[in-house]
């Protein structure tokens, strides 16, 4: 009988993992409303060293999010490893940042841009007031969730809901969604009021798991 015998051979390579780590934040963590800079933020360490004069790249990836990262912006790292920025983007959108010299990658974050809100009052006859919601969008977006309102007495902490109205639209970027309400006398005219947004589907703006509250609170 033979034994067969085969002999291999185990080349062993000096690991190319970076040891580098670069974090991320973002502020505010709830999100933005649309024409507000989003500020981004975070270190490139090694160990507990911070790494100095590092380049650091801002990537994004805009929504629905099924399309590569692209680099939008670039910066160097300071004395204490720390880097920022602050930009605008007109959608909600991924972030992440990308040292090219350590080749690391930070984990992605999903930055929250809402529609800029403006509310305004009416006073009516019989102790009626009309409230407007006006909410300000980049051009091609399409709002259809309603708006939540609240209303309450001048001296209240917290509201709750009264009414509901879906917004039209006014023009391109342009929405508003009103409601009309009677105020009980006992307030003699004077209350507060708040509105609540809430996320269309596929439109790209705003925090898809966010709800209205059922009490708003001043």
């Amino acid at each position: 009988m033979r034994l067969l015998l085969t002999a291999g051979l185990l080349l062993l390579l000096p690991s190319t993992a970076s040891a580098a780590d670069l974090s991320l934040t973002l502020s505010p963590a709830a999100g933005v409303q649309y024409g507000t800079a989003q500020e981004a933020a975070g270190h490139l360490t090694e160990g507990a060293a911070p790494l100095a004069g590092q380049v650091v790249e801002l990537q994004a990836r805009a929504f629905p999010y099924d399309g590569a990262f692209k680099t939008v912006a670039t910066t160097s790292t300071d004395a204490a490893g720390a880097y920022a920025y602050r930009r605008r983007f007109k959608r909600n959108v991924e972030l992440r940042t990308f040292a090219p010299a350590q080749l690391e990658t930070s984990g992605a974050r999903r930055a929250h841009v809402f529609p800029r809100p403006r509310s305004t009052f009416k006073a009516l006859s019989g102790r009626r007031v009309r409230i407007t919601q006006f909410l300000r969008t980049p051009r091609g977006v399409r709002l259809i969730a309603p708006t939540i309102f609240y209303l309450g007495p001048e001296t209240a902490r917290t509201a709750p809901r009264v009414a509901r109205a879906r917004p039209k639209q006014i023009g391109r970027g342009r929405f508003k969604a009103t409601v009309t309400v009677r105020l009980p006398r006992a307030w003699d005219g004077s209350f507060r009021y708040g509105s609540c947004f809430r996320y269309s589907e596929g439109g790209g703006m705003g925090d898809p798991s966010a709800r209205c509250p059922k009490r708003y609170r001043f």
